[in-house]
């Protein structure tokens, strides 16, 4: 460092606040430090200073399932927040598994990691809490909650999810929709079965009638399984049908043009990504806005990074029905009526 310096023309101590992104330095002097440690060969050695700071200028993420482009978007979200403030993302993806959740959190903390953005598995122990307040790691839960934790939070209103759905597919004359896909045991899931059952409540149908529950993976290939089982017996089709992702209306609608039935059936995915909107037929969704809520989280952790201590803050985001073609809306499907878009 001292040899840095030097050649830089400036002060030791200046040229540790550079390297450490600290202080207030003028770009100019950065620039001449940085071309000076490139020239020299110097590397800044962050393991020594993070037994030095006991904190690395790293940020934990760790997510169920990579191959989600819902996750994808949080996570771009995520890190271009935490980069603007200096930080950089180390991933980690547990497969919704809390045994190899518990092996990342534990290698992420002896990475001294500043903080953790945790989307966390199906069956995850609310002891997790207490383990990382005791380490005072500043940490946020994304997407999921767990019941009756309290810890800082950032996710949509399942519920509601849900309950637009619902509204819209009952509104469009439905009288029997499937929720498809997604792990039977998992909390948005649930929630947005109860959202679904209100609606159809709402609109004067007994929810245990009106609302099918069939469970299994969340990606494209959970989806065309299902979609298969629904094809098996095209007399019994639902009249719509809400998927757990929009990956999983994408396999349900392999599915269902395979078998002849894609004029069939309304559907309606969820989060609303990317792809949707190019679909054919273009795919209405719930749409969460992942990337916003990536960076909406990522500015909560920051601060819990800078106090853990702080007491818990929970942001519920609301959802919204971005209509296109595939529930039955500008002539989605042959059966819609022009009174119906």
């Amino acid at each position: 460092m001292q040899q840095v310096a030097a050649h830089a023309g400036v002060s030791r101590a200046t040229a540790s606040l550079v390297v450490r992104g600290a202080g207030r330095v003028s770009q100019e002097t950065r620039d001449r430090v940085f071309a000076s440690m490139a020239e020299l060969g110097y590397v800044y050695d962050q393991v020594a200073a993070s037994l030095r700071t006991r904190q690395a200028k790293v940020v934990g993420i760790v997510v169920t399932n990579i191959a989600n482009p819902f996750f994808s978007e949080l996570i771009l979200g995520l890190e271009a927040e935490i980069r603007k403030a200096g930080f950089l993302p180390l991933l980690a993806v547990t497969r919704d598994d809390v045994a190899q959740q518990e092996e990342a959190v534990s290698a992420l903390q002896e990475h001294r990691v500043a903080g953790l953005g945790i989307v966390p598995a199906t069956g995850t122990d609310p002891g997790l809490i207490d383990e990382l307040r005791r380490a005072r790691v500043g940490h946020v839960f994304m997407t999921r909650y767990l019941d009756g934790a309290e810890t800082s939070y950032v996710g949509p209103d399942d519920v509601r999810g849900g309950e637009l759905a619902g509204e819209h597919l009952f509104g469009h004359g439905c009288r029997r929709v499937a929720y498809l896909g997604g792990p039977a045991r998992m909390v948005s899931r649930r929630d947005r079965l109860t959202g679904l059952r209100r609606a159809a409540r709402a609109a004067g149908l007994d929810p245990d009638a009106a609302v099918l529950s069939l469970p299994g993976e969340t990606s494209g290939t959970g989806g065309l399984e299902l979609g298969r089982r629904l094809a098996a017996e095209p007399e019994a089709l639902p009249d719509g049908v809400l998927c757990h992702g929009d990956s999983v209306a994408f396999g349900l609608y392999r599915a269902l043009y395979d078998a002849g039935l894609a004029d069939r059936l309304r559907v309606i995915g969820y989060d609303d990504v990317p792809a949707a909107a190019l679909w054919e037929p273009p795919l209405t969704s719930v749409s969460v806005r992942g990337r916003e809520l990536g960076r909406e989280a990522a500015r909560l952790l920051l601060g819990r990074i800078e106090d853990p201590s702080a007491p818990p803050v929970v942001r519920w985001r609301a959802p919204e029905l971005r209509v296109r073609r595939s529930c039955g809306c500008h002539g989605g499907i042959d059966s819609v009526t022009e009174d119906d878009s």
